[in-house]
């Protein structure tokens, strides 16, 4: 049961806190979930409370596992009756017994995502909405997005994407899944308002069954979360809530900083309680994440100090470009392994799942083991198998499944059965599938293979230029083929991020090919990229964005790319305050990750969506002390390397064979790797290889 003697001064006097709304700010590492069981330990064997009147609330499954775990330790008996649980699962409780008061019956299913993306589908095909239009996923995310605003399709904004009226979907979806008896996730929570907001009665039953409500990860809070609880603890007002504003990331995906912030002005009388001891992190380390959050205007006022020792002064690195930057920190990751320190101990962290690439190739390189955490490995993702199978039949490299692969994306009306005569007639062809397309673009194609015959011509004809291109090809084949149309309609967020991917390919493909790598070496190092052969995931580096770490503790951590527009992100930049506040935030989380050795890295060039940019330091470590963050000597930065050609200079009329006259606006790097950027009058603008550009001066 409860022992002080396991706790410190801070969170004895959280745990010991009497009734009336109770604020726990704690520090990354601060022992935030053995203060909570200790609470909960303290009312039920001190104050009297009975366990199954209590209820915690989390935000994941894993929490409430661990949660409940942690209970039973501590006071036996499978956590003592103590009802825990996650928001949705909450929200379920309570529906099943009253969901009638919203005319669902007590029966109703919760539809999975499948089914959603389903359902989402019969609508817009009902509609004759096409998915290249209108893509399921971004609506189902705009509707998700109006919920956890706490609107339903009544109260909804009005939103025309593409011409399309979303309100108007909403409100289809929502009779949609009435005449189903179904609800989605979101509607749990919802609902559960409308019960405690609508039913006075219902209300009243609902917040007897509870004396005391804890909630973990407060400020991750998003609005109709905040409702359900004001609305649930109105009454006996004894609500603890856990969390830390200085680790509020997620406001991208709804949750408002504000609730954790206004706490006291919601609740007044709170009692507020701060825990600053951290037991993850060396003290040098944590000086740098109090010096780097200490500039945000909005928090509260608090300090991680250690109970360990100082540690080294973590350290920053200034790179040449991305490629270098994997290669020093690949060298950083043997050494801490030589001091003894796991692979699976040792994290890279970045801004954008973009960054991941250059890493996973030098680890491939060096035989190391490592993992991307939270998401595919950079040749996995859909978009660059999509990419690289068109730039494989593009340069006549291509196998069946790439040709397959792509028959139908964006559509052209290839069925699952057009598909498989398409296989039977590449297989009795026994040509390459270029050689099979080289047919099909004469108008020898048949059947279903007929639809091909626009996409084998367009391929046929770019052939012609593709050499030229210092992405061989790539960039212009997926915007004419309309693929990238095809991205945009999966709405912002989602094809911003996948077009990134497809840019940082580029990029890639530039570089390996300016290193003397042929098209068909290229896309056997991408398989091998793919592949997981060899990789022994109990014992492995770990890959992940900023974002997904939160929550997790490695030995050794190593920060990339903190440089203005990755971190903080352009995005946020664009934003102003708010997003450039998040993005400290994001930094104060990745810093705080690491016990004993940090490392942050910036480049003096990197490139990024086929141009090279010269990135400045990030604003959030530039100006700080060496007695925080110990800096390399710094070394100039270089400059543009100017023209090697007394011919191919800025503002030069010059014409190229197939893309006719054009103004060359700027050139980079050398020899055989030189790149020239050309403004055609007809094709628009361009980055060549100058080996292959055959350029006239005119």
């Amino acid at each position: 049961m409860y022992s002080a003697s396991e706790l410190n001064a801070a969170q004895i006097q959280a745990v010991e806190a009497g009734d009336s709304p109770q604020l726990i700010l704690a520090g990354a590492g601060s022992g935030k979930t053995r203060t909570i069981v200790h609470r909960i330990g303290h009312l039920i064997s001190k104050r009297g409370f009975a366990p199954h009147r209590i209820l915690t609330v989390t935000f994941t499954n894993k929490a409430a596992a661990e949660l409940k775990s942690r209970l039973t330790g501590l006071i036996g008996d499978d956590g003592g009756g103590v009802v825990s649980g996650t928001f949705h699962a909450i929200s379920l409780r309570f529906l099943r017994r009253y969901a009638g008061h919203l005319d669902f019956p007590r029966s109703f299913q919760v539809i999975d995502a499948d089914d959603q993306k389903a359902l989402v589908k019969r609508l817009l095909k009902s509609r004759n909405i096409d998915s290249e239009k209108l893509h399921p996923g971004y609506l189902i995310s705009w509707i998700e997005h109006c919920k956890h605003e706490g609107l339903g399709a009544d109260e909804a904004p009005a939103q025309i994407w593409n011409n399309i009226d979303l309100r108007e979907l909403y409100v289809a979806y929502q009779d949609e899944l009435r005449r189903l008896e179904r609800m989605d996730f979101s509607d749990l929570l919802l609902n559960v308002v409308r019960l405690m907001r609508d039913f006075p009665d219902v209300a009243s039953l609902i917040r007897s069954q509870f004396d005391h409500v804890l909630v973990d990860e407060y400020q991750d809070t998003n609005p109709v979360q905040h409702q359900w609880l004001l609305l649930l603890c109105q009454e006996h007002r004894n609500l603890t809530v856990v969390g830390d504003d200085d680790q509020a990331i997620y406001g991208w995906r709804g949750a408002d900083v504000r609730h954790i912030l206004d706490f006291e002005r919601v609740w007044p009388n709170a009692g507020i309680h701060r825990l600053e001891e951290n037991y993850r992190s060396f003290e040098n380390i944590l000086k740098l994440a109090n010096a780097v959050i200490q500039a945000n205007p909005h928090r509260h006022e608090k300090a991680l100090r250690t109970t360990r020792g100082d540690g080294k002064v973590p350290d920053w690195i200034v790179c040449n470009d991305e490629y270098d930057e994997a290669r020093r920190i690949v060298g950083v990751l043997k050494q801490r392994r030589a001091h003894g320190v796991g692979w699976q101990d040792m994290a890279v962290l970045y801004r954008s799942n973009r960054q991941s690439l250059p890493f996973e190739a030098v680890l491939r390189e060096q035989d190391i083991p490592y993992q991307v955490i939270g998401g595919v490995g950079f040749f996995s993702r859909m978009e660059i198998k999509d990419a690289l199978a068109y730039w494989a039949l593009l340069h006549r490299c291509a196998d069946s499944l790439q040709l397959l692969r792509i028959c139908n994306t964006p559509k052209r009306g290839i069925g699952a059965k057009g598909q498989e005569a398409i296989s039977r007639m590449l297989a009795d062809s026994d040509l390459s599938a270029a050689g099979w397309l080289d047919q099909v673009a004469e108008g020898r194609g048949e059947g279903p293979a007929k639809k091909l015959e626009p996409l084998a011509q367009l391929i046929s004809e770019q052939r012609s230029t593709a050499m030229s291109c210092a992405d061989l090809g790539l960039g212009d084949l997926l915007e004419s083929c309309g693929y990238v149309e095809a991205l945009q309609a999966r709405g912002e967020i989602e094809a911003v991020s996948r077009m990134e991917n497809i840019r940082t390919l580029q990029d890639f493909i530039e570089t390996s090919m300016g290193e003397g790598l042929q098209v068909a070496d290229f896309m056997d190092q991408a398989a091998l990229l793919q592949s997981g052969e060899e990789q022994d995931v109990d014992e492995a580096v770990s890959l992940m964005s900023l974002h997904r770490a939160k929550g997790l503790e490695f030995d050794t951590v190593i920060i990339a790319g903190v440089e203005d527009g990755l971190l903080p992100h352009q995005r946020s930049l664009d934003e102003g305050e708010t997003g450039l506040h998040e993005e400290r935030r994001l930094l104060y989380v990745g810093i705080t990750r690491a016990r004993d050795y940090l490392l942050l890295t910036s480049a003096r060039m990197r490139r990024a969506f086929g141009d090279m940019v010269y990135p400045i330091p990030s604003r959030f470590i530039s100006r700080l002390g060496d007695d925080v963050l110990r800096r390399e000597a710094s070394v100039s930065q270089p400059q543009q390397e100017a023209s090697y050609s007394t011919q191919v200079q800025s503002g030069r009329r010059v014409r190229h064979p197939s893309f006719g006259e054009g103004v060359i606006l700027s050139m980079e790097g050398a020899g055989d790797a030189a790149r020239v950027t050309v403004r055609f009058q007809q094709a628009g603008t361009k980055r060549l290889m100058l080996k292959y550009a055959a350029l006239e001066e005119i």
